[in-house]
């Protein structure tokens, strides 16, 4: 007897069939199952983060354990919000470049440039031109929301009680490529 209809099943076959030849003819042509795309939609990170696990809502000190020491997520915020920029050990993992980027909030550090000061990896924004730094910030948190590899993954929760300490001492700013 003939079956008029598709169930479920036969769906799923179909679309099953036809992924895995859109695989192979993709391998054949570009050595990659993806036609060459490597980005952020095609890592189940970005898809767990996206569906199953809420927005994340850190302290600083939950922050600093995201250092991927452990091999584990890496994590750096800009002025509050969080980035997962996990898919780039090279440059973000413990031997990167970038390291120090990772674990807090290192607002200032995307405002001046001056990597060589410590007391720039901060969020202390004080002292900076408000208008300079809302430009920076906005444009390096776009940047890591639209990165085919980065995305944003919550927010951490900063208090601005800078009243017993002193602003960070000032430095020659020194602009990444790209930015004024």
């Amino acid at each position: 007897m003939a079956r008029d209809n598709f169930n479920v099943l036969d769906i799923t076959r179909i679309i099953g069939g036809i992924l895995f030849f859109n695989a192979l003819l993709s391998y054949w042509f570009t050595s990659s199952t993806t036609w060459g795309y490597h980005g952020k939609y095609i890592d189940w990170r970005y898809w767990h983060n996206k569906i199953l696990e809420p927005e994340l809502h850190l302290s600083l000190t939950e922050l600093s354990s995201y250092t991927g020491n452990d091999n584990g997520q890496i994590l750096l915020a800009i002025n509050g919000s969080v980035y997962d920029v996990s898919s780039n050990r090279a440059v973000y993992g413990p031997k990167g470049s970038y390291h120090g980027l990772v674990g807090k909030d290192a607002a200032r550090v995307f405002v001046t440039g001056c990597f060589m000061n410590p007391d720039e990896y901060t969020y202390d924004l004080r002292g900076l031109d408000e208008k300079e730094c809302e430009r920076d910030i906005r444009g390096w948190q776009r940047f890591f929301e639209t990165h085919r590899d980065y995305w944003y993954v919550g927010r951490v929760n900063l208090t601005f009680d800078f009243s017993n300490e002193d602003p960070p001492s000032p430095c020659e700013h020194m602009k990444f490529p790209g930015h004024s």
